[in-house]
C-alpha cells in the first residue's frame, strides 16, 4: 500500500512542480502581459491534458491489474478445486481398499474359525466314540466277571 501512496505523491509532486516551473518561466520571460497570459493558458491546457493522460494511464493500469488479479484468483481457485478433487478421490480409494481388506480379513477369520470348529467337533466325536467303546468293554467285562464270581459262590 505504501508503494501506491509513494507513486501518487510523486505524480502529484511532478504535476505541481511542472506547473510552478512553467509559471515561473513565463513570469520571468521577456514577453508582454497578453503573451504571458496566452502562454500561461496554453501551458495550463497542456498541463490539464498531461494530467488527463496520466489519469487514463493509471486507470488502464488499474483495470489491467484488476484483470490479472481476477485471472490469478480464478486459476488458483481451479487449482484448489482440482487438488481437493484429487485428495477426495485418493481418500475414497483408500477407504475402498481398507473396506476390501477388512472384508477379506473377516472372511478369512470366519473360514479359519469354521475349520477349527469342525476339527474340534471331529476330535470330540472321536473321543466320545472311544469313551463309549471303552465304557462298553468295561460293562461287558464287569458282567462277565460277575457271572463267574456268582457261579463259584453258589
Amino acid at each position: 500500500m505504501a508503494a501506491k501512496d509513494n507513486k501518487a505523491d510523486f505524480v502529484i509532486g511532478l504535476l505541481v512542480g511542472g506547473a510552478l516551473g512553467a509559471a515561473l518561466a513565463l513570469l520571468y520571460a521577456p514577453q508582454s502581459g497578453e503573451e504571458t497570459r496566452g502562454t500561461l493558458k496554453q501551458k495550463g491546457e497542456e498541463l490539464a491534458d498531461s494530467a488527463g493522460d496520466i489519469y487514463v494511464k493509471a486507470k488502464d493500469q488499474t483495470t489491467q491489474l484488476a484483470s490479472q488479479v481476477k485471472e490469478s484468483t480464478t486459476q488458483l481457485a481451479a487449482q484448489v478445486k482440482e487438488g481437493a478433487t484429487t485428495v477426495a478421490a485418493q481418500v475414497g480409494d483408500t477407504v475402498g481398499k481398507v473396506k476390501d481388506d477388512v472384508a477379506t480379513g473377516y472372511a478369512q477369520a470366519k473360514d479359519t474359525a469354521t475349520q477349527k470348529a469342525a476339527e474340534v467337533a471331529g476330535t470330540v466325536k472321536a473321543e466320545a466314540a472311544k469313551a463309549r467303546a471303552t465304557s462298553r468293554r468295561s460293562a461287558t467285562s464287569d458282567t462277565s466277571s460277575g457271572d463267574s464270581a456268582g457261579g463259584s459262590a453258589a
